[in-house]
């Protein structure tokens, strides 16, 4: 999700920059960014100023190559994806410390306003900032609109601000490090911050200079998205309480109501508030600086839920334990995918993007089982369930959540379960959910391909017909209160039931486009995901009628110019005059192009059968990758955003294997490096960082609601999966070669070019051998192509 459009001039030919190739250009080879210029406090050469003016002129966020290593974190560089600031391609990501799908995520807020207003980055922490507004307690990473960033605090010396909430500290990058579920810099006011997580509740060390008065300012209505109703109290002389409305998140009417505690080790010795539009607290800690501890707890239910937190969870005050006790939950986590050859690169480059898919969906419910409902109230969950939010579903679904499904089935069936929650307090399924709000981010109707690409991939605890049922409605219901008094699952549906296609008249809330196209495509995926999970609710009419309404697309196929394009309401296309090759007029972040290849998942050989000649869509499907992150208003591949994840394994539905391997192969070489800079667009709370965990495994996931995956070299020697439950899969690559010469599954030999991953027919032994020739046997014939769906619901 980036939530951004290129409607220039500049956006389109010989303008247009790839971003691959502007990196190259500035840095050279992928390898040598380590030796060329490292940012984080090693080398700076005089060379770095120059390249850093033509970096960012091409709108390229400058790198640093060097990754992190940490005792449970293995290499994960938590500051891969946290420069830049051109919305198209900046990762968006946050060094904040937090537990794997943790509430709490306790870190910096950077900015470079001298009045502290937050940072251009979308997360609340920009590399090229230079300074700290403050360390909060809730973060999400990689999104594209700013959300949470709730209640700030920040150490200072000395008097008490005249401005509290307009202060900021200095921070230097040369000071300043991370790992999974900590972080810590010295500020430029000589306060050292560290940082360490646990799921709903943390631990601050703050050192003050010695002889200085020790300060500590909290903002409690200076959330990223702003605040309100914001109160703040001392209900005891080691206890601050803040409570707080934050929400609005990319413009969506919704809101959430956060309450931080912040306990001291010891009494506060003095305490007052401010007022104002970001109104605020203060406490004077010590006279003669030294160190303070500050345990944080955060509850979206009230003030006592963030207490019991602390009271159950224990985080301590020794933040050497709690960081052991951090790092060793990421290593269980990471410990699911063990791999042995490949770079040291390669390693760190999948643990860093295993790290960044792992910390969403979010928990939000308290350690007492209290959450906030969809309608409003305060509920309570059985014994030992978990309730999350967070969930990032036209994003998500592609990558991130067969990921889950595959690695952690219990948490991907938590999610699932969730969202019936949601539906049944609020009236629908949600899109996009934000702790207990709808926000109806993106198009489509996305709970469906979720909950689908969970099922397929083992994610399957929980009630599946009255979802269903739920799904049902939402594809045929026209009318029914909307969600909490706004939201309504399928926009435009009348019109897409009674034409088949969402007419391109309106434009959609947020944007200055209608997005008639990518909904009516939208639409096609989801019905294709209630008909896969109808058919294993054993509601084969459903499947029926979803299934023959999954072939939609085909509404949108002009047969002149060969493209997916938006109609009006009388059914016309655009004028021939008309540039259908930039953002966004039908298509939401995207073009026709970058539709047309990557959004049809459920039927590709349909759709490349009906774009011409296979030799012809070969030579567009070359074409099309000539640049892999071109943005939006290229006809071209943008691999940073999810309509172009699928894109690169079009190719095997033709025969083609070897082209695969190659782009999937350019991508993962040319796209992502450690660092700031290293992600090729936001990552989106995981799910372009599970694109690259896919990649690197030499498997992706090809259609929601299946589990099927197709095939191309692994980046290592040997892939060990150890899922939370189910049978372990172990990925052996023979060779070094860049193109598959062959496969065997299980000790079988075949020539298909993808395999199932479902919890019934997953391979305990996948072999692939691999040769530097593209192979003349393998996946070459139309026997050999991943399964495509089109007509009767198929098991």
């Amino acid at each position: 999700m980036m939530l951004w459009c290129c409607m220039g001039p500049s956006c389109h030919g010989d303008r247009q920059v790839d971003r691959d190739l502007a990196i190259r250009a500035v840095w050279g080879p992928a390898s040598a960014y380590g030796r060329r210029v490292t940012l984080r406090g090693r080398t700076r050469c005089a060379a770095y100023a120059v390249a850093l003016a033509l970096a960012l002129a091409c709108g390229v966020a400058p790198l640093a190559a060097a990754a992190r290593a940490d005792p449970g974190g293995r290499d994960v560089d938590v500051f891969t994806g946290t420069g830049g600031s051109v919305p198209w391609h900046s990762g968006n990501t946050t060094p904040a410390a937090a537990r794997p799908f943790g509430l709490l995520h306790l870190g910096p807020d950077t900015t470079t306003s001298r009045e502290g207003r937050p940072s251009a980055t979308a997360s609340g922490y920009g590399w090229q900032d230079d300074r700290v507004r403050g360390f909060s307690a809730t973060h999400l990473s990689g999104a594209g609109c700013p959300a949470m960033g709730d209640v700030p605090f920040l150490p200072v010396v000395g008097r008490l601000p005249v401005d509290p909430a307009a202060t900021t500290a200095g921070l230097d990058h040369d000071d300043e490090d991370a790992g999974p579920g900590w972080y810590r810099t010295r500020l430029a006011s000589g306060v050292d911050v560290a940082l360490a997580a646990g799921e709903r509740t943390g631990l601050a060390v703050l050192t003050f200079p010695r002889g200085r008065t020790a300060r500590l300012l909290v903002k409690g209505g200076d959330s990223l998205a702003g605040s309100r109703r914001t109160q703040v109290s001392f209900p005891s002389r080691r206890e601050i309480a803040v409570s707080t409305t934050s929400g609005g998140f990319c413009g969506s009417p919704g809101h959430y109501r956060v309450h931080v505690v912040l306990r001291l080790a010891r009494p506060m010795l003095a305490h007052g508030t401010w007022g104002g539009a970001r109104p605020g607290g203060w406490v004077t800690l010590d006279r003669d600086g030294g160190t303070s501890r500050v345990q944080v707890a955060v509850s979206f239910v009230d003030v006592a839920g963030a207490r019991r937190n602390l009271e159950v969870e224990r985080p301590g005050w020794s933040y050497p334990d709690l960081r052991t006790t951090a790092a060793a939950a990421w290593a269980r986590e990471l410990g699911r995918v063990q791999v042995t050859g490949g770079t040291a690169q390669d390693r760190a480059l999948l643990d860093t993007a295993l790290y960044h898919a792992l910390l969403h969906p979010t928990l939000v419910s308290d350690a007492d089982g209290r959450y906030p409902g969809f309608d409003g109230t305060t509920r309570r969950l059985a014994p030992g369930e978990r309730h999350y939010s967070a969930i990032a579903g036209w994003d998500a679904y592609r990558t991130q959540v067969p990921l889950l499904a595959w690695l952690r089935p219990d948490v991907a069936s938590a999610v699932v379960r969730s969202l019936a929650r949601m539906a049944t307090q609020g009236g629908w399924l949600p899109r996009w959910p934000l702790v207990a709000s709808y926000t109806g981010v993106m198009n489509g109707d996305s709970a469906a391909p979720l909950i689908a690409a969970a099922h397929a991939f083992g994610g399957r605890d929980f009630a599946l017909d009255p979802l269903v049922t739920r799904l049902v409605r939402q594809g045929e219901q026209t009318d029914g209160a909307p969600g909490q008094g706004w939201f309504r699952p399928r926009p435009g549906l009348a019109d897409y039931l009674r034409l088949g296609y969402v007419p391109n008249t309106v434009p959609e809330r947020g944007w200055p486009q209608p997005h008639g196209a990518s909904t009516t495509l939208e639409y096609a995926v989801d019905d294709f995901a209630v008909s896969r999970l109808a058919l294993a609710a054993g509601r084969d009419d459903v499947a029926e009628r979803f299934a023959a309404r999954s072939r939609s697309w085909r509404t949108l196929l002009d047969p002149d110019r060969r493209l997916l394009l938006p109609r009006d309401a009388a059914g016309a296309f655009p004028a021939p005059d008309i540039d259908t090759g930039g953002c966004c007029n039908g298509f939401q972040e995207g073009n026709a192009t970058q539709y047309t290849f990557g959004a049809v998942p459920q039927d590709v050989a349909g759709l490349l059968s009906s774009l011409g000649p296979r030799d012809t869509v070969v030579d567009r499907l070359d074409e099309v990758h000539t640049f892999l992150n071109a943005g939006a208003g290229s006809p071209h591949a943008w691999l940073g955003n999810q309509p172009s994840f699928l894109t690169p394994w079009a190719y095997l539905w033709l025969g083609e294997p070897a082209r695969t391997a190659d782009v999937v192969a350019r991508a993962r070489r040319d796209l992502w490096s450690l660092g700031p800079g290293g992600l090729p667009g936001n990552d989106d709370l995981g799910s372009l960082s599970a694109w690259f965990v896919w990649a690197s495994l030499g498997l992706y996931p090809l259609t929601p609601g299946t589990p099927a995956v197709g095939i191309t070299p692994p980046a290592f020697e040997t892939v060990t999966v150890r899922p939370s439950s189910g049978s372990v899969t172990v990925i052996e690559r023979v060779g070094t070669g860049r193109h598959v010469a062959g496969l065997s599954v299980d000790g079988v030999p075949t020539s298909a070019s993808w395999l199932s991953l479902g919890p019934g027919s997953r391979p305990g032994v996948v072999r692939i051998l691999t040769t530097d020739e593209p192979a003349q046997a393998w996946g070459t014939a139309l026997a050999d192509a991943p399964p495509s769906w089109d007509g009767p619901a198929q098991r």
